[in-house]
Parts: structure tokens; sequence; C-alpha cells
């Protein structure tokens, strides 16, 4: 139902209503060059400017979700990470190259992709970073493994789930770079993230 530019949604289990804004909303994605030992291979090896990707619901970049390290510090240390540009492993590398895109969505794709980052949140312990899932996505091979991600097929599962199919293969075979061929996708800065401020 339309009132007022706004869409009310029925919610089946509450057996209320939930109020969506009409209008779309933009998503961000963050691809990065992490002057880091498994970031220089990626990027020697695959030939690419980024080796990083990571998804953010927020312009200012104060909210980033992505699987990496969890101690910048600690290389061994990685799984589901929840960082902003002025905090975490982006604080102590802020001269670390990023590329931001942005996309538009529904907003119950919006409201989808919040609820799927708040579910990774609550359950953070649960999942491990993929690093043999990184030699799986180079060899071409689809293999999912139970709760364990590499950061490109962490962003493109929750977009998957919330309604966001930009890829025709498996989120299992998705590169950071990957996105760059995206036609939907729209460039808005591209420089050091310590020097990045939202139009």
């Amino acid at each position: 139902m339309i009132l007022n530019n706004e869409i009310i949604e029925q919610q089946e289990h509450s057996g209320g209503t939930r109020l969506f804004n009409a209008a779309n909303k933009d998503i961000y994605i963050v691809l990065s060059s992490t002057d880091t030992v498994l970031g220089k291979v990626i990027q020697k090896k695959l030939g690419v400017s980024y080796n990083h990707c990571s998804l953010s619901l927020d312009e200012n970049l104060e909210r980033i979700y992505s699987f990496g390290r969890k101690t910048y510090w600690h290389m061994f240390s990685a799984g589901f990470v929840h960082e902003s540009k002025s905090s975490g492993f982006y604080k102590h590398y802020g001269k670390t190259r990023i590329l931001v895109m942005k996309i538009s969505v529904t907003s119950q794709q919006w409201f989808q992709i919040q609820k799927e980052l708040s579910l990774f949140t609550a359950t953070s312990n649960q999942y491990s970073y993929s690093l043999i899932g990184l030699i799986y996505c180079e060899l071409g091979m689809p293999i999912k493994r139970k709760n364990k991600y590499f950061c490109s097929q962490f962003v493109t599962e929750v977009l998957n789930r919330s309604g966001l199919s930009l890829f025709e293969k498996p989120e299992t075979l998705i590169r950071p770079h990957d996105y760059l061929q995206l036609s939907q996708m729209k460039i808005v800065y591209r420089g050091e993230i310590g020097a990045y401020h939202a139009a």
C-alpha cells in the first residue's frame, strides 16, 4: 500500500505494520588496496589494484562490514569485522587506497540488508575467514563452506539474500574487482581512506 509517498508493508509475524519510505536509498561498496602480505599477494597474483571488499549503509563510512583482520597487528586473527574509516584497521592504515561506489536500492532491500548485517553482528563469533575459499575461487570452484567467508563472498551473499542479485555466478566466485564491472555502480571517491569525506 502506498500512502503519502510511503509504503506500508504488513508484518506477518507481528501482526502489525512497518513503514518504509518509497524513495530509493543508497548503499556503498568499498574496495581497498590493503598494504598487507595477503593483500599484496592477491594484487600481484591477479594483477588487480584492489584486493578487499566491504559494505556500508553509511555514506560517511563510519560503519563498514566485511571479513578480514579482527586486529590490525595479527594477520591470523580474521573473521567478521565491523569497522569505520576512523577506527580499527583503517585508523592505523589511513593511507590505504580505496574506491567507493554507490548503488541505489529500494527501501525494502535496504532494510533487509540492514537486517542481514545485524544478524552477522549478533552471531559474529560463529564465523571465520575462509582462506581456502580464496583458493577455490581462484580455481573457479564454487564451493561454499559453512560459516566461512572471504570479503567479496560475504558482501555478495548479503546483497543476494536481500533481493539484490548483481552477478550471474555464485558469490563464492566473486572477487572484489568484479564490482568494477557493474554498470549500476557509481564511483563517488577514489583516494586514501584517511582523506575521505562524504559528498
